[in-house]
């Protein structure tokens, strides 16, 4: 098939959708990745991306990861089709004088022979016509605006989310760009400006992106996170700009700050911690102090009337914990620990210095009060977190018994965790270990002698760490086990066990054959490629290949994706008998194989 001429190897339904997609603009991004690889993005209720290989002008071949299975081709591939064929037509214009001749830049020359009116008049015909133009003017421009400074950013801002909103206010996920962009842009000129020294149109851009994006991720669509990165970005702008502000300015950043702090908006989303970090940077007398110390405070105390507190209110200590020790007041810092020891983040600040002073005693004492108040509140995890700790202490002090008992219950009661197996391994010579390894696969078995589907999973990562191969490949072979389960282990079975792999691979792939669409066919595809490395996995390509040509004939799009990879099963073998061979005399060379 050739680019000049692919209209007529498809069919006239196809081609008119491919050609929908491609008049209606909905082929995105295509490049050229490599001499004749095409890459582009086609969107339509979802976006799928399609890759096609050309030599010169003819179609060598090409994927799409859409669910398509009805015929050989797609209309996202059609679609890029017709996108190639323009591109290449572009590029290929002959020019009309066979000098090569400097072009020139139009817009350049435009400026000069064009007056200032009707420039102006250009751009505001433009306003009109192109949504967000004018805010992006008006943005980029703004520093020489006459305003006052925060309240033009404010208004710059909103009308770029008003712009943004669909026909019902809300912004979705495909049109969070027509937001983001613009406030990026805007965030970059805050950070030229800083950098400009122009500290307070820096701070008027920040002050007004960190008090209303918490506002716009309530009615948009944030799935990438690029609202709330934006909103980190302008909190670090603005963070620079206080190690840049004189005395006067600062004064007024902290009281800014500590009235924005308890406002409601920030707490959705967790974005008033941004300001407990900035505000000790700010404080610069006593009184200061006391009014930080006062809103924590009354923080905690809001704070501890929520569901789900603990993590705020960590927080909030831990604001005034740092704000001390950089004011070299440990002792007061790590007496208001002790009264909040409950909270494990900061009892383990006590257990770290305990540490620290060597005094091993009480860091474990610590530890283990830790783990009663976490057993008592039913709190599995934290208490996990305090035995890992005390496993920690245990390697500190050489401690083998204790690392032993440590490791081994933490490895049992951490999902089987490997890197538990092979810290208690590692505390046994080779000949004690055999046995106590034995002991803990009996355990894992349990009275079934098989565990469960997860103890299975790890009853095959003992084996490959203890190089059972013969135990391994048992294991996979009396287990229903997935496709993916078997290739995990293939790599250390097939060399010893080819025959036995083969079959493992055979039977997922048929099992996982059951299930249709291009991305399910290129992972038997890619399945299949790792068989053809073993030993005998040709052959058992061929059959199995064979056999979906004979059972799944009303695919295409599986055979287009098997024809691909492996156009030689395709063809009659002059080694096999014809495909019309009994069941009987298949089987027969299934056994001599």
């Amino acid at each position: 098939m050739n680019l000049k001429d692919f209209e007529r190897n498809i069919s006239s339904t196809m081609l008119e959708r491919g050609y929908d997609y491609f008049n209606s603009g909905q082929v995105d991004g295509l490049e050229k990745i490599a001499p004749g690889q095409w890459l582009a993005q086609v969107h339509g209720t979802n976006s799928y991306t399609v890759q096609i290989n050309t030599h010169k002008t003819k179609i060598k071949g090409w994927e799409c990861d859409c669910p398509y299975d009805q015929g050989p081709i797609c209309k996202h591939v059609v679609a890029v089709f017709y996108a190639i064929e323009e591109m290449m037509a572009k590029d290929n214009v002959p020019s009309k004088n066979t000098k090569k001749k400097v072009k020139k830049n139009r817009v350049q020359e435009i400026f000069k022979k064009t007056s200032k009116e009707e420039l102006q008049e250009f751009i505001v015909t433009e306003f009109v016509r192109v949504a967000g133009l004018k805010n992006a003017f008006v943005a980029h421009f703004a520093v020489h605006l006459d305003e006052d400074q925060e309240q033009k950013y404010k208004t710059i801002v909103r009308n770029i989310y008003k712009s943004a909103q669909g026909r019902h206010g809300f912004i979705d996920y495909y049109s969070a760009t027509s937001l983001t962009s613009p406030l990026y842009e805007l965030a970059e000129k805050a950070n030229d400006l800083l950098a400009g020294n122009n500290l307070k149109e820096s701070l008027a851009i920040c002050k007004a992106l960190i008090e209303e994006i918490p506002i716009f991720l309530n009615n948009m669509d944030d799935s990438d996170g690029s609202a709330g990165d934006l909103l980190y970005y302008a909190f670090d702008t603005f963070g620079a700009a206080i190690q840049q502000a004189p005395p006067l300015l600062k004064d007024e950043l902290f009281t800014y700050c500590l009235e924005e702090l308890p406002k409601e908006k920030y707490h959705t989303f967790g974005f008033e911690a941004n300001f407990l970090f900035l505000v000790p940077e700010l404080i610069t007398n006593e009184e200061q102090e006391k009014q930080f110390f006062k809103l924590t405070d009354r923080q905690i105390e809001i704070k501890k009337r929520e569901s789900y507190s603990d993590y705020g209110v960590v927080q909030l200590i831990k604001a005034k914990v740092e704000y001390l020790l950089k004011a070299s007041r440990d002792e007061e810092a790590f007496a208001l620990i002790e009264t909040q020891s409950t909270y494990p983040d900061l009892r383990n600040i006590l257990v770290d210095k305990a540490i620290t002073q060597k005094d091993f005693e009480q860091a474990k004492a610590l530890c283990r009060e830790g783990i009663n108040i976490a057993n008592d509140q039913n709190h599995p995890g934290t208490v996990q977190n305090w035995q890992q700790k005390l496993l920690d202490i245990a390697k500190l002090e050489d401690d083998t018994p204790e690392i032993q008992k440590l490791s081994e219950k933490l490895f049992f009661e951490n999902h089987y965790s490997m890197n538990y197996y092979k810290e208690l391994k590692a505390t046994y010579d080779k000949t004690s270990w055999q046995e106590k390894c034995e002991a803990l696969i009996d355990k894992i078995k349990g009275k079934h002698s098989r565990g469960s589907f997860h103890d299975m999973g790890t009853l095959a990562e003992i084996f490959a760490e203890e190089k059972y191969l013969d135990r391994l490949l048992k294991l996979l072979q009396i287990n229903d086990v997935s496709l993916s389960f078997v290739d995990r282990y293939a790599s250390i079975l097939k060399n010893k066990y080819p025959v036995e792999i083969l079959d493992l691979y055979e039977k997922g792939i048929t099992n996982y054959a059951t299930q249709t669409g291009r991305k399910i066919y290129k992972e038997i595809a890619g399945y299949l490629k790792k068989m053809k490395k073993i030993k005998g996995g040709d052959e058992k390509i061929h059959l199995i290949i064979r056999d979906f040509r004979r059972q799944y004939n009303n695919r295409p799009a599986m055979m287009e994706v098997l024809n691909r990879h492996f156009p030689g099963s395709f063809l009659v073998r002059n080694d096999r008998k014809d495909e019309n061979e009994s069941s009987q005399n298949s089987n027969e060379n299934l056994r001599l194989f």
